[in-house]
C-alpha cells in the first residue's frame, strides 16, 4: 500500500465510514481531487466519496456517529454533504452515487485524469485505482481530459481546465487544448453563477497573466465579458491589460514588504469575501484587467454575465477609478480630513484602493502606506461604532431621527477619523459647538 494513503486509512472518520460500508453492505470509494492533492503532498480539507447504494442512510448515520450535520446538496441526484458540528474540528465529506456500472465507469465519466482516482475504503490488498493514468499526469504536470465528450457533458469544464492549470502550475495537454479551441461557445449555456465561481478561483491563483492569456487564446473571454467582443480599442490593448493585472498581482503578493506595519491586517482584509465567497484579492485583479477607458461598460457587462451583486459592482468601479486617477493628499493637519473623505466617498472600498494606483505609478509607496495605516488606525467606516450613539446625539442636540441626525453622525464620524475628538466628552462638546456655529451662520 502506498504510504501516502496510510494517513487517510488511519483517520478515525475514514475508519467509521469503512465500518458503515460493511454494515450497509455497499462499496464506498474516496474519489477525485482530494486524492490528487494527497499524491501531490498538498493539504486535504474536503473529501468526496462515491457510494454503490444507501446514499442517504449511510451519510445520515455517519453524521450521527461523527458529530456532524447532514444535508442534501441535490436530493434528486442523491448528492449529500456532512460537515463538522464541532468547533475546531473542521471537515467536509461529500457523498454521491457511483455512476455507470461500477467505479471504473464512474472514473471514466469524470472531467480530467488527475481527478479520475479512487481509493476503496474497505482494503482488499489493493491500492489506488488509476485506470486513466492520472498519477502519471500529476507527476508530469498535465491537465488531460478523461474522454472526448467531457466539455459537451459540462461546458464549465472549459474554465475548470484553465483553473487547474493555473492553481496547480500544470499545462493543458495538446489534444485537450485543441478540443477546447473548438468549443468555446458551449460556455454560453452555463449559468452565470457557476462561471463566477470558477472565474474567481482562477483569479485567486498565482500567475494571473497566464490565466488571462489562456482565457483570451481559448476564445472564452468574450463569453465572460461580452463587451470585449465589440470593443476594438480594448482588444488592441489586451496585452497591456493583462500586464497591468499581473503587476497588480505582484503588488498584492508584495504587501508584506510594502506595508510591514499593517501586513497582517491587510492580508486578512484582502482575503475577506466581498460577497458570495468572492475574495477581495481576486476582485482587485479583475479590476486591473477591466480598468481604463470604458471600464464602466466592461464592469457592467462582466457583472451581468456572472451575476455580481451591488457591493462587488460598486467595489469594482471604485477600484477602476483609482487605477486611472488619484486625488492629491496634503501633508498638513487638514490631510486627515481628506483621508477620511477619500474612503468615505468610495465605500465599500478600503485599503485595497491603493493597490492599482501603486501598480500604475500614480502614487508612491509612502503615500500608499500612509493611506493603509490611516484606514486601520483611524478611519471610522459607516458601520463602525461611534463615541456617541444616534439616541445620544438626538438627546444632546434636541433633534429627531432623519436627515439632520444623519448629517450630525457623519460630522462626528469625520471628527473621530481625523483625530479631532477621542473621548465621549470631546464628542459632545464638538457636536454642540458645531451646531452652534451652524445656527450662527
Amino acid at each position: 500500500m502506498d504510504t501516502r494513503f496510510e494517513k487517510i486509512y488511519s483517520d478515525e472518520r475514514i475508519g467509521l465510514l469503512a465500518a458503515l460500508a460493511e454494515q450497509f453492505e455497499v462499496q464506498v470509494f474516496l474519489v477525485g481531487g482530494c486524492l490528487r492533492d494527497v499524491v501531490m503532498g498538498r493539504q486535504v480539507h474536503d473529501f468526496d466519496f462515491a457510494l454503490s447504494g444507501c446514499e442517504e442512510a449511510l451519510p445520515v448515520e455517519f453524521a450521527s456517529r461523527s458529530g456532524g450535520r447532514f444535508f442534501w446538496l441535490d436530493r434528486e441526484l442523491r448528492q449529500a454533504r456532512v460537515v463538522s458540528a464541532r468547533v475546531g474540528d473542521p471537515f467536509t465529506f461529500d457523498f454521491a452515487p457511483i455512476r455507470g456500472r461500477g467505479i471504473h465507469d464512474d472514473l471514466a465519466l469524470r472531467d480530467f485524469t488527475i481527478n479520475a482516482l479512487a481509493l476503496p475504503l474497505i482494503r482488499e490488498g489493493s491500492c489506488l485505482l488509476d485506470p486513466l493514468h492520472g498519477v502519471r499526469d500529476i507527476a508530469e504536470g498535465r491537465v488531460r481530459a478523461c474522454n472526448s465528450g467531457v466539455f459537451n457533458d459540462d461546458p464549465l469544464r472549459l474554465l475548470r481546465a484553465i483553473r487547474f492549470a493555473a492553481t496547480l502550475a500544470f499545462v493543458i495537454e495538446a489534444d485537450t487544448w485543441q478540443a477546447m479551441l473548438t468549443r468555446p461557445l458551449l460556455l454560453e449555456g452555463v449559468a452565470g453563477e457557476r462561471i463566477r465561481d470558477e472565474l474567481f478561483l482562477l483569479l485567486g491563483a498565482p500567475n494571473v497573466a497566464a490565466s488571462l492569456e489562456m482565457l483570451r487564446s481559448s476564445g472564452l473571454l468574450p463569453l465572460i465579458i461580452p463587451d470585449v467582443a465589440h470593443n476594438g480599442e480594448y482588444l488592441a490593448n489586451l496585452t497591456g491589460q493583462i500586464t497591468f493585472a499581473a503587476e497588480a498581482g505582484r503588488m498584492l503578493e508584495d504587501c508584506g514588504r510594502l506595508f510591514p506595519a499593517d501586513r497582517e491586517k491587510l492580508a486578512a482584509h484582502l482575503e475577506h469575501p466581498v460577497e458570495g465567497g468572492i475574495p477581495l484579492l481576486s476582485l482587485v485583479k479583475l479590476a486591473a484587467f477591466l480598468s481604463g477607458q470604458g471600464a464602466r461598460e466592461r464592469i457592467k457587462s462582466c457583472a451581468d454575465r456572472v451575476r455580481l451583486g451591488t457591493k462587488a459592482r460598486t467595489e469594482l468601479l471604485a477600484l477602476c477609478d483609482c487605477a486611472t486617477s488619484f486625488p492629491a493628499l496634503p501633508e498638513d493637519s487638514a490631510g486627515e480630513r481628506v483621508l477620511f473623505r477619500f474612503f468615505r466617498d468610495r465605500t465599500p472600498g478600503g485599503p485595497e484602493l491603493v493597490i492599482l494606483p501603486l501598480a500604475a505609478c500614480l502614487i508612491s509607496p509612502d503615500t500608499a502606506a500612509r493611506l493603509v495605516s490611516y484606514y486601520f488606525r483611524d478611519y471610522r467606516s459607516t458601520d463602525a461604532k461611534l463615541l456617541l450613539s444616534g439616541d445620544q446625539v438626538m438627546d444632546l442636540l434636541a433633534i429627531g431621527p432623519g436627515r439632520q441626525l444623519g448629517m450630525q453622525l457623519e460630522i462626528l464620524r469625520e471628527a473621530e477619523s481625523s483625530g479631532q475628538v477621542s473621548s465621549v466628552g470631546e464628542a459632545r462638546d464638538f457636536l454642540l459647538k458645531n451646531q452652534l456655529t451652524t445656527v450662527e451662520q
